[in-house]
């Protein structure tokens, strides 16, 4: 393409030289009118029976333009000067650099919205596969909740209770993979309750700006899916959110996230799955990521939500029974209801914070608490199946 350019420029620059050779002389059109003294002399006049001829009109003449004179020897050489100089200038102008091989941008498409990049191995050679590589570990987001020591950290404690009727899971059938899935209807609870005690409620603590580290949240499968954390050392920021399939199940109905972290996906099946991740906000809806995941493969989707939403739904396009809530927290102080309904937030920093609890389907509410140096604040909440509170 370089080549090509340069060539085309010479090219242009020779016909322009050549053109200017020859100084075309523009066409001289000489008119030729009666004089103005004889138009004013000359008066209409009325048609006699006589032989003698009306005045002829004026009439113009157009002389042909004169022979172009031919270019001089000496034009002629000081032009292609003029040629040799203009393509030494031009030969120095980046336009017509050959390309840097070690520079070249390459133009394909990404692995899809969200996905983090992932570093891609050699070439393989005909007929053998790539190895697989596991994804690239995303970037935190930059936090500002510091690591700090906790001194006389106090703790909050609570049980949440369920008033009324539970809603009845869902049954869905298994239509793909069933050598994994099981051939059964598999049931979703998206409301467990237990002897009045509500299940998968996640509290979060509001307001605190310096503490513990945090840990990697952990879903993990099989049914009926289970949550661990896993120590993440001195970690200032959000780690990330590891989901472990297993058996068609990613794990427990509800988990944490944190803006600018990852969901980190280790696929213990052999089959494929697909996560489908959607921002909610109320009754909106917006897709994140629509990615699929290889079995036993891993996958890394970035998470960036706009202001306002602290809320991610995770499917599965898969095996619609595969579904998560997920709340967005700041800082590692936050807890789970367990199956008796008990929860318990330990190490926390003396001061007064907002509690909030929050179920995916029940709804949101909250209570302002205040720790004291090495004490214990006991905390309750009750969800009703009679009306959603937000």
């Amino acid at each position: 393409m370089r080549a090509y350019r340069r060539n085309f420029f010479a090219a242009f620059l020779v016909a322009v030289v050549i053109t200017g050779c020859e100084d075309p002389a523009p066409p001289q059109t000489k008119k030729t009118t009666t004089p103005d003294k004889a138009v004013k002399a000359i008066k209409p006049i009325k048609q006699r029976k006589t032989d003698s001829p009306l005045p002829t009109k004026p009439h113009t003449t157009t002389t042909k333009p004169a022979t172009r004179p031919a270019a001089q020897p000496q034009d002629v050489a000081t032009r292609l000067d003029r040629i040799e100089q203009l393509l030494a200038k031009a030969a120095q102008s980046p336009l017509f650099a050959e390309p840097d091989p070690g520079k070249l941008v390459s133009h394909k498409l990404g692995p899809g919205p969200g996905a983090v990049a992932t570093s891609a191995p050699a070439v393989a050679a005909a007929g053998t596969q790539a190895p697989a590589v596991a994804p690239a570990a995303a970037a935190p987001a930059p936090s500002d909740y510091k690591v700090m020591p906790v001194a006389n950290g106090g703790t909050i404690a609570g049980v949440i209770a369920f008033e009324g009727t539970a809603r009845p899971p869902k049954v869905i059938k298994v239509e793909k993979t069933p050598e994994v899935c099981g051939k059964e209807d598999r049931e979703l609870f998206e409301v467990t309750v237990n002897d009045g005690k509500l299940q998968d409620v996640v509290l979060v603590l509001e307001g605190v700006k310096g503490g513990k580290p945090f840990d990697s949240h952990v879903l993990l499968g099989p049914p009926p899916g289970t949550r661990a954390a896993e120590s993440a050392g001195e970690a200032g920021t959000f780690p990330g959110t590891i989901i472990k399939p297993q058996k068609c199940v990613f794990g427990a109905f509800t988990g944490v996230i944190a803006q600018g972290s990852a969901f980190r996906f280790d696929n213990l099946d052999p089959v494929k799955h697909s996560p489908h991740t959607y921002a909610v906000k109320g009754r909106v809806r917006k897709s994140l990521h629509n990615q699929d995941l290889e079995g036993n493969g891993k996958l890394d989707l970035a998470v960036k939500l706009k202001k306002g939403y602290k809320v991610i739904k995770l499917e599965c396009d898969q095996h619609p029974h595969m579904q998560n809530w997920f709340r967005l927290v700041d800082n590692p102080y936050y807890a789970f209801s367990t199956a008796d309904g008990t929860f318990k937030i330990d190490q926390v920093p003396p001061g007064t914070y907002k509690l909030i609890a929050w179920h995916p389907i029940l709804g949101e509410q909250e209570t302002e608490v205040t720790v004291a140096a090495n004490g214990t604040v006991d905390v309750s909440f009750q969800f009703s199946s009679k009306r959603r509170r937000s």
